[in-house]
């Protein structure tokens, strides 16, 4: 459903697709600037969907199926030269569920 608001957003033309991009990377930007991350916990913002959202998770999820998947995912679209927190292309919701396993 979330997406098919941002597909609307994009077919309104060049316009829109800046306007969609300019909210989206403003979002990202805010979310990266916070730099604490406490003694065995590192950074992810879930990067899909209108409104990225940054998660602090412990190390031991590094062992997670589910989460590694979302990892590899990672890689293959963003590369791991990225500095602080990780781009993990899933919905916010997506990630909160694997979370919560």
């Amino acid at each position: 459903m979330r997406n098919a608001k941002c597909f609307e957003v994009l077919e309104k033309g060049s316009l829109g697709m800046l306007r969609f991009m300019a909210e989206k990377l403003q979002a990202i930007l805010s979310l990266t600037r916070r730099v604490k991350v406490r003694n065995g916990h590192f950074a992810v913002i879930a990067t899909q969907g209108r409104k990225p959202q940054r998660f602090v998770i412990k190390l031991g999820y590094l062992h997670h199926p589910e989460f590694l998947k979302l990892l590899k995912q990672a890689e293959e679209e963003f590369g791991f030269s990225q500095e602080g927190a990780i781009g993990i292309p899933c919905q916010p919701d997506e990630l909160q569920k694997i979370l919560t396993m």
